[in-house]
């Protein structure tokens, strides 16, 4: 938004802090009093960097108008902090010691129960976006949490404060400590290591704007290793694993697997009658596996489909390819018809391009 609009807020608006930006919320009167009492744990003095827009919006019904406004605010932030951070769709929490632990899933995954329950043990960070900077800093969004209030109105959620809540508040300063993937009712195996590629490729769809950084993909596998790995929990009562999270800030780390980077082009060489990677935006490999971005997709190959995009370093023939694959795994009856269908599937993904 600009200065111009920025400097329109009213004196008695409401400014909250947002992932460290300073949000104005353009209420007044009773709304804003309510607004603040939501947002006791975020509100700031700082001049608003942006203003959200509420038209369209019912002041007369106070539930659906203050969920609206916590997700204005949010997107709000998300916008401002664009290509500069990592922004997951997750809660966080974090101990006396700012080693937070992020819980990432989609709607539904019980994110902010989770943090509820949670935060009666840790600090408060986040129940639903978890703004990671390249230092690991976790820029606290204090906003209301989103909870039924009455048991006998299920469907009724009400926009409540951290205080109302009595949850408990985090360090100063909290730094990414533990990555956990929620998996809501699918059995209740437990927290569970889970292989790089494969995780980088799950957060990928709970983030916002994660093409606009520079080599996305290694800046998940640095956060990665940072975080000494990725769980995830398989879950149907959060109830039964809180302790089990808690001591996940103590237990020791995953060691770090080693990797190769491939920064992404925009241009790729081509060559008549040559098979040729499409442009892409950034892939890290290991060991077995390949997580590769082309444009904001994510792959993750293994197997033949590793071989033939490592191997197109520079175009190559049908043939060539085969010979290839022919030198890593020796003989095969079927090896043209399974060589030329992976290409063809990897060129209707995106991943590559045909002769011609």
């Amino acid at each position: 938004m600009s200065p111009e609009a920025a400097d329109a807020v009213v004196a008695d608006a409401v400014v909250v802090e947002a992932m460290g930006v300073p949000v104005g919320i353009p209420v007044t009167g009773s709304t804003a009093e309510r607004l603040r009492r939501q947002w006791s744990r975020a509100l700031t003095e700082r001049d608003a960097a942006t203003v959200v827009d509420l038209d369209g919006l019912d002041p007369g019904d106070a539930v659906a108008h203050d969920y609206a406004v916590t997700s204005r605010v949010t997107l709000a932030a998300l916008d401002a902090t664009a290509g500069q951070r990592i922004n997951l769709h997750a809660g966080a929490v974090a101990d006396d010691e700012g080693r937070a632990l992020a819980l990432v899933g989609a709607s539904g995954s019980g994110k902010t129960t989770a943090v509820h329950r949670l935060a009666r043990r840790l600090g408060y960070l986040s129940d639903e976006t978890t703004s990671i900077d390249e230092r690991l800093v976790v820029h606290p969004h204090a906003k209301p949490l989103s909870v039924i209030d009455d048991p006998d109105v299920p469907l009724v959620k009400q926009s409540l404060s951290p205080d109302d809540l009595d949850l408990v508040r985090p360090p100063a300063t909290s730094y990414l400590h533990r990555l956990v993937l929620l998996h809501r009712g699918d059995g209740e195996t437990g927290l569970v290591p889970l292989a790089p590629a494969h995780a980088i490729a799950e957060m990928v769809a709970q983030t916002s704007s994660l093409v606009q950084l520079q080599h996305p993909m290694l800046r998940l596998a640095d956060t990665i290793d940072a975080c000494g790995g990725v769980w995830g929990l398989h879950y149907d009562e959060f109830e039964h694993w809180i302790d089990a999270l808690v001591d996940l800030l103590d237990t020791e780390g995953q060691p770090p697997l080693p990797r190769l980077h491939h920064p992404g082009t925009d241009t790729v060489e081509a060559a008549a009658g040559a098979w040729s990677r499409a442009p892409w935006r950034d892939a890290v490999e290991y060991d077995d596996e390949l997580v590769l971005m082309v444009g904001s997709r994510v792959h993750v190959l293994a197997g033949l489909g590793i071989v033939l995009w490592l191997a197109l370093e520079t175009p190559c023939t049908l043939d060539e390819l085969v010979e290839e694959v022919r030198e890593l795994w020796g003989e095969h009856p079927d090896a043209v018809t399974l060589v030329t269908g992976a290409l063809e599937l990897m060129a209707d993904e995106g991943m590559l391009r045909p002769p011609g």
